[in-house]
């Protein structure tokens, strides 16, 4: 049985190697047509790339444009020293608005005074007025 195993041992050994072999060829073959594949794809965007016009970058534009935006600048920033040649006429909104304002009109009491208490002495007289009265009240009981 051992020299049969001797014999059969070298043919199994070949049975499995050359099935390997072919595998390794077979999976070169592939990494080497993707590989290509790949290479082509690369190739194809390389010359898009490059049959693209070059963008040119006109820098006296640029300058042109920034000289016009600081002179519009300097003129908006500038006071005018034009002087107007007469005063302006009277129009009939403030016409209506002095009359509605006037000193014959009363005025409405400020709202930040409203809710305030009046400190006057003639607050302070009303006051002692009624104590006043109410004490004299009180004894003529």
């Amino acid at each position: 049985m051992a020299t049969l195993l001797h014999h059969v041992k070298p043919r199994m050994q070949k049975s499995i190697a050359e099935p390997e072999a072919r595998m390794e060829k077979r999976m070169v073959t592939m990494m080497d047509q993707k590989v290509q594949v790949i290479h082509k794809c690369l190739d194809a965007f390389e010359l898009r790339v490059l049959e693209r016009p070059a963008h040119t970058t006109d820098l006296s534009s640029f300058r042109t444009e920034l000289t016009s935006l600081w002179e519009d600048l300097d003129a908006i920033i500038v006071p005018s020293t034009d002087k107007p040649e007469s005063a302006p006429n009277v129009l009939a909104d403030d016409t209506v608005l002095g009359a509605l304002y006037s000193k014959g009109i009363a005025q409405p009491e400020p709202t930040h005074a409203r809710g305030k208490r009046h400190h006057s002495s003639h607050y302070l007289d009303t006051t002692e007025e009624a104590r006043a009265k109410k004490r004299e009240h009180q004894q003529t009981e």
